[in-house]
């Protein structure tokens, strides 16, 4: 029974759907570096979607110290950034330091024998490359014009939402005393920059019309980390005030699934459909 009083406390499902989303945290990166380590390269990875994602995380953790919000979630911010900076150390390296050690006749003969069969695909067949190449670009054109769309509906969506439960007359009104300015200027700055980050990188799958080099599962893991954080949030209390207060990290987690679920359709038409 004591077993079964624990189950149904609110704050034990908090802390199990909390310490899932760190474990979806610890391992979120680790398919990414496994990528870049296997081609030896980071070109797939967008350096400014990484840096906003880093800028983000100091953010997050400030906002997070300040407010005194769950432990699991300090825990998660202070993994999250450490994990990120290992990442951009990661693409650093392969940017800027690794190409110095390959051996120069060896790269001469790759860059010839690359080059030779580069015009051979051209000459046989130019052609229907081309027509290929303005149908994928018109194609993602419009699929960047809806993505755009989209993007500004959805978030204006759920800020008016938001501000319709928060501030409509009720007879629970929300606490403002226990809402604390700075940790959340921080929590907001935070949730703006999880978001924004997402956007270089989409915009760079979208030009480069390819998601090669990028890792499915790391945002299969972010994706579950998010709505896992999520929900160990509603499932602590379902106060308003407790919800205004911990409203910028929700906007942070949940704001970013719509952007992870466009690089989800990204994976799609780049990568499944074109192989059918």
């Amino acid at each position: 029974m004591a077993i079964l009083d624990e189950l149904n406390d609110r704050d034990a499902w908090a802390l199990f759907f909390g310490y899932a989303s760190i474990a979806c945290w610890f391992v979120v990166f680790t398919p990414q570096l496994y990528e870049n380590y296997r081609l030896k390269n980071t070109d797939g990875v967008s350096v400014q979607f990484l840096l906003l994602w880093i800028f983000g995380d100091i953010f997050n953790l400030l906002g997070v110290i300040l407010e005194d919000l769950l432990v699991t979630m300090l825990l998660v911010a202070a993994y999250y950034l450490l994990a990120d900076c290992l990442l951009m150390g990661q693409v650093l390296y392969y940017r800027l330091f690794s190409q110095g050690y390959c051996d120069d006749g060896a790269s001469v003969t790759s860059n010839e024998t690359t080059h030779l069969l580069s015009e051979q695909i051209e000459n046989v067949d130019e052609e229907a490359f081309k027509e290929r190449a303005d149908k994928l670009s018109e194609r993602t054109q419009k699929i960047v014009r809806v993505f755009v769309l989209s993007s500004v509906v959805f978030m204006a969506f759920t800020l008016g939402v938001s501000a319709w439960y928060f501030f409509a007359p009720s007879d629970d009104p929300v606490d403002f005393s226990q809402w604390h300015v700075v940790a959340q200027l921080l929590g907001y700055a935070s949730a703006f920059l999880y978001c924004a980050s997402r956007i270089p990188q989409i915009m760079q799958n979208f030009r480069k019309e390819s998601v090669e080099g990028l890792s499915l599962w790391m945002f299969i893991f972010s994706v579950t980390g998010n709505l896992t954080y999520c929900i160990s949030i509603f499932v602590k209390s379902m106060d308003r005030t407790y919800l205004l207060i911990n409203y910028p990290w929700l906007l942070g987690s949940g704001g970013t699934l719509f952007f992870d679920f466009t690089i989800f359709f990204q994976f799609y038409i780049y990568k499944i459909a074109s192989k059918k």
